[in-house]
């Protein structure tokens, strides 16, 4: 396998260097935020848990920036801007700000946003298959729905991966992602004598599993809305506005020194 070689930033174009720039400076300016947040929260008491929540956001707006270095490779300006508004909209509205608990659609809504956005990222490993795909006849164009379907199945594994998340914070981290158990049997639970994790875990017993089941259904709409985005794309040879991430992606700019 060929070893790939980190382009330095200086060594970009122009245009590369303005993306990246935006990108990162928005990036920054949520984690900061969140970890402003984190600072009100802890001197105010975190009466609803949420200095958990400030910490891990704050680091996980650094992911894609720290993937990037181990892998040499930088992801493209709309892998960036996806990760933002996955961001933006989940964690820091969503979670920081507790908007998830004063408004009861917005949950619902994000994980369909996620759904769609977190395919962004999928394209990757598939740029080269899906470039073939546009290129050449209709042989190519049928074989758009084997990538759609991959790709929604891939997507479907990090919906399950993220519910895993939520119930590890849950146990570990006495977070209520995915609901709580009512006041009697959390009552009850500590007059068994449970305490720490041991009483998280044995709470979630009794949490229902319907905020996990909805939360899957609108990853999944989300996703599906994507993929018939991308063969409507396909089929009608139109742009569509999919043609345009597929070739940001393809493209490389982010990895190409400028000439």
């Amino acid at each position: 396998m060929e070893k790939r070689v980190w382009v330095p930033f200086g060594a970009l174009s122009k245009t590369a260097k303005i993306k990246r720039g935006i990108s990162l400076s928005c990036e920054a300016g949520i984690s900061l935020t969140s970890l402003i947040m984190a600072a009100v929260y802890g001197a105010k008491g975190d009466e609803n848990n949420r200095l958990f929540t400030c910490l891990m956001t704050g680091l996980l707006l650094w992911v894609p920036v720290a993937a990037e270095r181990v892998f040499r490779h930088r992801f493209s300006f709309s892998q960036h801007l996806a990760f933002i508004l996955l961001l933006l909209g989940g964690a820091l509205l969503g979670s920081v700000f507790y908007l998830f608990y004063k408004t009861s659609w917005f949950d619902c809504f994000m994980h369909v946003f996620a759904g769609y956005l977190l395919m962004i990222f999928l394209l990757m490993p598939l740029c080269r298959k899906l470039g073939e795909i546009e290129e050449g006849g209709l042989k190519d164009r049928r074989s758009a729905l084997s990538s759609a379907f991959i790709l929604f199945l891939c997507s479907l594994g990090t919906a399950c991966f993220w519910e895993l998340a939520e119930f590890v914070a849950d146990v570990l981290f006495k977070q209520t992602a995915q609901g709580t158990a009512s006041e009697e049997i959390l009552q009850a639970i500590a007059d068994k004598g449970y305490t720490g994790v041991a009483a998280s875990w044995e709470a979630q017993k009794y949490v229902s599993v319907l905020d996990t089941d909805l939360d899957m259904l609108c990853h999944a709409v989300g996703s599906l809305v994507f993929c018939l985005h991308y063969l409507l794309h396909v089929f009608t040879k139109k742009d569509l506005g999919m043609g345009r991430l597929v070739r940001d992606i393809r493209a490389d700019e982010m990895n190409t020194a400028a000439i």
